[in-house]
């Protein structure tokens, strides 16, 4: 019963990182369609609270899935070793983790400081091009998120051991 509720709770964290990719990618969106840079800023502001479901899930996810391997080889850790598509998941939700920590933030933020710059008059020289070269590179973010939890998943439904938390 143990494991079909961390189970349960695993699935959620996944349709949090889930939540958090796809209203990202919304509503970067339709920043890049606004016109009026005010509203644009308006727009990121509520980015932002997308972006808060991101540790969340992470660390839902991370302790729910160390619980999953757990109960799956019940309780002998050496074993897992063994399971390459485990290995892989693993090492691209790594990947998910340090990119969505790292990249993702950075870009956003100089995004957003330039925008501010533009709605406040201050920044004139190559505005528009530096917005759109950022905003593709946002893009490109969700996009490889988006792949590597796609192939996360993929992992997972055709992995080779049966899931402690299906009964």
């Amino acid at each position: 019963m143990r494991s079909s509720i961390n189970f349960i709770f695993h699935l959620i964290g996944f349709g949090l990182v889930f939540a958090s990719l796809l209203g990202g990618w919304i509503i970067e969106r339709r920043i890049r369609g606004e016109h009026d840079w005010n509203q644009k800023l308006y727009i990121g502001k509520i980015g932002r609270r997308f972006g808060l479901l991101s540790p969340i899930a992470s660390v839902v996810m991370l302790l729910t899935g160390i619980i999953n391997i757990y109960n799956l080889y019940d309780g002998n850790i050496s074993l897992w070793y063994n399971e390459g598509w485990l290995i892989a998941k693993i090492i691209l939700f790594a990947f998910l983790l340090i990119n969505g920590a790292v990249f993702g933030p950075i870009i956003i933020r100089r995004r957003t400081k330039l925008m501010q710059g533009i709605a406040e008059k201050t920044i004139i020289e190559d505005a528009e091009i530096t917005f759109k070269v950022l905003s593709k590179n946002i893009t490109t973010f969700y996009l490889v998120q988006s792949l590597l939890l796609i192939i996360i998943l993929c992992l997972s439904v055709a992995g080779g051991g049966k899931h402690p938390g299906i009964i």
